[in-house]
């Protein structure tokens, strides 16, 4: 004959399967309820999660804390049970739990008989007055909380956690791997103490997943979207020319020159022409992917000339002027024949285009336009484009003086880009008339040749 207390088992068990339709529906209500309770924690909260208790769940409870011998009946074993449904709020990191804690008092209202009433639906309560985070049997603390919620007049319990990702994936691992072996452990007060060190261990790996998710939010949407920082990009771009021109250079001519910078300068053309105003820069990232993959294996020589398709010439007189001359010289100076052998490279489609296109983003870099249509501007439309264009001549008459590869680094271009706005403005102001400028205007070249020059 069976001891009573498997009869009274069987009797719990059997109505559990008897309310389980009810107990489906409360756990449905609850769900929704707190989604929406929660909606204003998405960027927090991850998943929320429910069960229902099961049979052999509560049959192991119902021994272990000998409901067998506290309760008479059924009916008061299931309404005693504190998490007869489960539910579970996940957030991302430790730091999260007490925010979406302390978040439930803006949802629940103290009723004053150590419940607190929910404002949206009015049967569900919570005992928000039980200190938090609860200290386990294990040693570490949770943040658990019950509660319940009146249903045809009849209170139905249910328990709700809050746990980061990393306290989640301890609970399982401990459930699993700790409680449910039941072989005898020698070393109990030893077991304990690794069991805590791992913990210990996954505390810190949430300190370092919380460092890794703020640097990743507080990239912009358009970094998101390549999966990198403009810079981030940049500096990929830059590396990659960079071993590509030793790889080919040290194959072609047997040894290879310093193309650090020189790389950096094209890494910012490429960004500025392909991704800057681009509605799908993640689809031309991995075209420069595939591109620089192939360039592996491509031939090229920087032994061999290059040539454009046609005699280079251009509307503006800066580009005209820079581009004739980078055009004369790309074959007999080593270091602008390595350059554009690159530039070349990685733009494989009409030379002359990519030649044009180039010329043209160094000069925005270092004469931008929008600004530089506001300066000389009292003069009306006519003289101060003849000021403009004058400063723009002795720009690039300047540079092609200079002629070292020097003049298209990124740090050479930015202090010409400061140089040449402070001056410009200083002259604006001074001018009142195209009288006043034509008066002056030797001096004026001459002054900002020199300045631009002292900069190299």
């Amino acid at each position: 004959m069976r001891l009573e207390l498997f009869d009274f088992i069987d009797q719990v068990s059997n109505l559990l399967d008897l309310n389980e339709p009810t107990f489906q529906y409360v756990e449905h209500v609850l769900i929704e309820l707190f989604e929406d309770l929660m909606k204003d924690k998405g960027e927090v909260l991850v998943n929320i999660s429910s069960r229902i208790k099961s049979k052999d769940s509560l049959k192991e409870k119902l021994i272990r804390n000998k409901y067998y011998l506290d309760f008479e009946t059924a009916d008061e074993a299931i309404d005693a049970l504190p998490d007869l449904i489960g539910l579970t709020l996940e957030c991302r990191f430790i730091s999260d739990e007490n925010d979406i804690f302390k978040s439930l008092y803006q949802h629940f209202l103290d009723t004053g008989n150590a419940s607190y009433q929910c404002v949206q639906n009015e049967n569900v309560f919570l005992e928000l007055n039980m200190p938090q985070p609860q200290l386990q049997r294990n040693g570490f603390t949770i943040y658990r909380i019950d509660g319940h919620m009146m249903f045809n007049q009849k209170k139905i319990n249910f328990e709700l956690q809050i746990k980061s990702l990393v306290h989640s994936f301890w609970s399982e691992v401990e459930h699993q791997v700790v409680y449910k072996n039941t072989q005898f452990v020698v070393y109990d007060a030893f077991m304990k103490n690794i069991l805590g060190s791992i913990r210990d261990n996954l505390e810190v790996v949430d300190r370092q997943l919380q460092i890794v998710y703020r640097q990743l939010i507080n990239q912009s949407q358009n970094d998101r979207e390549i999966g990198m920082t403009v810079d981030g990009f940049k500096v990929f771009i830059a590396k990659a020319i960079n071993d590509l021109v030793a790889l080919k250079m040290n194959n072609t001519v047997g040894f290879t020159t310093d193309f650090r910078k020189c790389s950096s300068v094209l890494s910012q053309y490429i960004y500025i022409k392909d991704f800057a105003s681009s509605e799908h820069p993640q689809y031309k990232m991995v075209e420069y992917f595939e591109h620089f993959n192939l360039l592996q294996i491509m031939d090229f020589d920087f032994s061999y000339p290059i040539y454009l398709e046609k005699n280079y010439e251009h509307p503006d007189p800066f580009c005209n002027i820079i581009g004739q001359y980078w055009e004369s010289i790309m074959n007999i100076d080593f270091e602008w024949h390595v350059f554009f052998v690159m530039l070349f490279a990685i733009e494989p489609g009409n030379n002359v285009q990519d030649f044009s296109k180039f010329i043209e983003i160094i000069k925005t870099l270092i004469i931008p336009p929008s600004w530089y249509l506001s300066q000389f501007e009292q003069l009306g439309q006519i003289d101060s484009q003849k000021c403009r264009d004058f400063f723009s001549l002795v720009v690039a008459k300047t540079l092609v003086k200079i002629g070292k590869i020097e003049i298209i680094h990124e740090d050479k271009l930015f202090s010409m880009l400061d140089l040449f706005r402070d001056y410009i403005e200083l002259i604006s102001l001074r001018t009142e008339t195209i009288e006043d400028f034509e008066e002056f205007s030797k001096d004026y070249a001459m002054s900002l040749e020199r300045k631009i020059t002292n900069l190299f």
